[in-house]
């Protein structure tokens, strides 16, 4: 559970408090003096038979709330927990690096990742909108989230290795990110690697980055690790090329978004990654706007202190 503020900046506004209780006491004093030269004054507290001269604490502390809620509610509030949801929609990240041809997982990386995208886009259906993104170094938009499933697949059928550039998984997810964004419904994003960090020392710091992004966007990924950690390169290999499995930076974005992270070595263990992600379609992260409640407080507060003046706390002529 977390609230977010989407107009932090409006919470400056809580100086006027004190600012608030401060005129409350000075006009209080400065009233004192007035009503202390009513030469039959304490006649007066007998007809009455009440305190002439209060401070209204009772007042004070309506105002105080009423002007509490009204800065709240202009910062505007948001609620979001984990529950059930009607509907999520997805972007499918794709590795497209020159690791994911290694074949430890046969026939290769890539070719599993994209046919069991496809089943799994077969199974959702036109229940959701679906987008689509390979990267490497670079990140490529390859369809915008949908619910045309032929396009879908069309799209992942299209990704191809890209031989140089290394993996920007941050990047990536950032990316995801952004086009899940117009969605209403639950944003999920399937990152789908080897893990391999071929892109130099700033994709740690990019991944941090994306994790900040990602949480303030309240983005979910499941994160699917390829690999057996066992593999060759499935090009040339002189080249070096890293294609053993990293299982550290997957797990922590995953943990992170409240996805489930998933290692997979062979064509099975990722239909049943895909099937465990289908069966939280009805989980995600569910946002509550207390606004409306907030000013709906405030004005009937405005509306007990309005009856208040003119009965209890209506001033003696």
């Amino acid at each position: 559970m977390e609230i977010v503020f989407e107009s932090p900046a409006m919470l400056l506004l809580f100086i006027l408090v004190p600012v608030l209780i401060a005129l409350h006491y000075y006009f209080f004093e400065h009233n004192k003096k007035k009503a202390m030269k009513f030469a039959n004054f304490s006649a007066m507290k007998r007809v009455t038979g009440t305190h002439l001269i209060t401070k209204n604490t009772g007042q004070l502390a309506i105002r105080v709330i009423t002007l509490s809620l009204m800065i709240l509610a202009a910062a505007k509030p948001v609620l979001w927990t984990n529950g059930e949801v009607s509907s999520s929609d997805y972007v499918i990240a794709i590795d497209s690096s020159a690791s994911m041809l290694s074949t430890d997982v046969a026939p290769d990386r890539i070719t599993v990742a994209k046919q069991s995208a496809k089943s799994f886009i077969d199974s959702i259906g036109v229940s959701a909108s679906i987008g689509v993104v390979s990267f490497t170094g670079t990140t490529f938009i390859k369809e915008l989230p949908t619910t045309d499933t032929g396009a879908v697949k069309g799209s992942i059928e299209r990704i191809e290795i890209e031989l140089a550039g290394g993996t920007d998984i941050g990047a990536a997810l950032i990316t995801a990110t952004n086009i899940l964004l117009p969605s209403n419904a639950s944003k999920v994003i399937i990152l789908i690697t080897d893990g391999s960090d071929t892109s130099g020392i700033l994709v740690d710091e990019s991944v941090e980055t994306s994790l900040e992004y990602l949480k303030e966007n309240h983005v979910i990924v499941h994160a699917i690790g390829i690999g057996t950690g066992n593999a060759r390169p499935g090009y040339v290999e002189t080249e070096g090329l890293k294609a053993a499995y990293e299982r550290g930076t997957l797990k922590m974005i995953a943990d992170a978004t409240n996805g489930k992270f998933f290692e997979v070595g062979t064509t099975a263990e990722m239909s049943a990654a895909f099937k465990e992600i289908k069966s939280t379609s009805t989980k995600g992260m569910i946002s509550r706007d207390f606004k409306e409640i907030l000013v709906s407080l405030a004005i009937i507060l405005i509306l007990i202190e309005w009856v208040l003046v003119n009965t209890r706390f209506r001033p003696i002529p």
